[in-house]
């Protein structure tokens, strides 16, 4: 009778050796899918970190753009002796740089055919340009600006009917 216990001591053993094994594994591949949804997750949300900053730096622009607008309004009502105002133009000139820098962009309208996806015709006038087509932007009544391929805002312009 001992030696039916002694043989069986041995298989019970490898049993239990094979259960701790499979639970081994078990929580190593537990612990291999957490570490992968934790990357995931760190993943989705760095992207939305760089998403919501996006939308405050278009935020803080658009409240840029209003004073970047009085110096242009400003800067056409100048006398012709603008030595006087360097001061003037030389922070006209350092706002318009931060903006590119920031990777803002002009939208391009003088000359330009009339383009609704980055214009607005804020009038419509006749024989602006005599050599004007219809349809031609003939002035810019407020600048639009582009960030990264999006219209932050889009230009304010007349066309020529």
């Amino acid at each position: 009778m001992t030696e039916d216990i002694k043989k069986e001591e041995p298989i019970e053993s490898q049993t239990q050796f094979e259960e701790c094994q499979k639970k081994c594994d078990e929580y190593l591949n537990n612990w291999k899918r957490e570490r992968a949804d934790f990357i995931n997750y760190k993943k989705n949300e760095t992207e939305k970190i760089g998403i919501l900053m996006g939308y405050i730096k278009e935020d803080m622009i658009l409240k840029i753009l209003p004073v970047l607008d009085s110096f242009n309004l400003a800067e056409k009502h100048l006398p012709d002796n603008k030595e006087s105002l360097q001061g003037f133009l030389q922070i006209k000139k350092q706002l318009e740089d931060l903006l590119l820098k920031e990777g803002i962009e002009e939208i391009k309208t003088t000359d330009q055919k009339f383009d609704p996806n980055f214009m607005e015709a804020a009038e419509e006038v006749d024989g602006g340009q005599p050599s004007a087509e219809s349809g031609m932007v003939v002035e810019e009544v407020q600048k639009g600006y582009i960030l990264q391929g999006k219209v932050l805002r889009p230009a304010k312009v007349k066309i020529n009917k």
